[in-house]
């Protein structure tokens, strides 16, 4: 036992080495510019958003952010996104957008491979969320037994957390069911809805924003334990004057209290820290999970 856990020390400590960088980094991330990065291409920046929803939707969703920080900055955002979750990040971990919303699995595993300094975070926590129809007889997770459960994608903290439900700790037995993964959470929320899945798996402050066809026929059956919130990360060629402009700019715009212009006002709500060396600890096996799975 004395050896398992000396190798587990060990494991955690070397994830912790390049964390504990990218924490000094987002200390300084306003102050601290690294070289020799190519720059983006004159006023026009590339704003990447993690395809939680499907691209329509968080064009729709993201437009008056996109344009508040345009307003402010003085420079053309171009929202950017991919078809899936698998493309994105890849996208993210070779440095493509100038800055993104992303989980915060993403958050360190992008700091650590391209970079990335963390810019605002939403506070607080996120959870996974089991839903089911609410007029559907399940009662607890074990009455989901050999049933479909539909997922976004594979590579989602959403869908790491999702499938926690159905072993222990978080179910005192394993529950033996079929997991259909789907590209966004929207489309796993309609696998439900349409009577194709017994049971989804999203996050709970994206169905928050989701429609209202979904939100009034499903209800929460289970939830997840907390993780660290939503984060917006730049690259580190973004100049440190545009950061600290774009800061002040997002703090403003989670201020608006309309819901029609501020996607965030039901969700996120800026934090006065990034993360901590405990949410680090608590990320990891997602992180390595996310690497694994990318064949990083």
């Amino acid at each position: 036992m004395k050896a398992v856990n000396e190798a587990v020390n060990l494991k955690l400590r070397k994830f912790m080495l390049p964390v504990r960088r990218w924490l000094a980094l987002s200390l300084f991330g306003l102050m601290l510019p690294l070289r020799g990065l190519a720059a983006a291409p004159a006023g026009e920046m590339s704003f990447g958003v993690e395809p939680m929803l499907s691209a329509r939707t968080l064009a729709t969703a993201f437009q008056s952010f996109r344009d508040f920080l345009g307003e402010r900055s003085g420079a053309k955002f171009v929202l950017d996104t991919a078809p899936n979750y698998d493309q994105f990040v890849r996208q993210l971990l070779a440095g493509e957008f100038d800055m993104a919303f992303i989980g915060p699995h993403s958050s360190l595993l992008a700091g650590q491979k391209a970079g990335y300094v963390p810019l605002f975070k939403c506070d607080g926590s996120m959870k996974a969320v089991l839903i089911v129809d609410k007029n559907s007889s399940y009662q607890k997770v074990l009455d989901l037994k050999g049933m479909t459960v539909a997922l976004p994608d594979h590579l989602t903290l959403g869908s790491m957390l999702g499938t926690e439900f159905f072993r222990p700790p978080l179910s005192a037995t394993p529950v033996d069911v079929s997991f259909k993964f789907n590209d966004y959470s929207n489309s796993a929320a309609m696998m439900l809805v349409r009577g194709d899945a017994s049971a989804a798996v999203v996050i709970l402050q994206t169905l928050r924003v989701m429609s209202p066809e979904i939100q009034k026929n499903v209800r929460i059956l289970a939830e997840s334990k907390p993780v660290p919130h939503m984060m917006i990360v730049v690259h580190p060629r973004m100049p440190v004057e545009k950061r600290a402009k774009l800061r002040d700019a997002i703090v403003e715009f989670t201020r608006i209290t309309d819901p029609k212009r501020n996607i965030f006002v039901q969700s996120c709500s800026p934090s006065d820290k990034f993360l901590t060396e405990q949410d680090t600890r608590q990320l990891a096996p997602y992180v390595e999970e996310l690497r694994r799975r990318l064949g990083q």
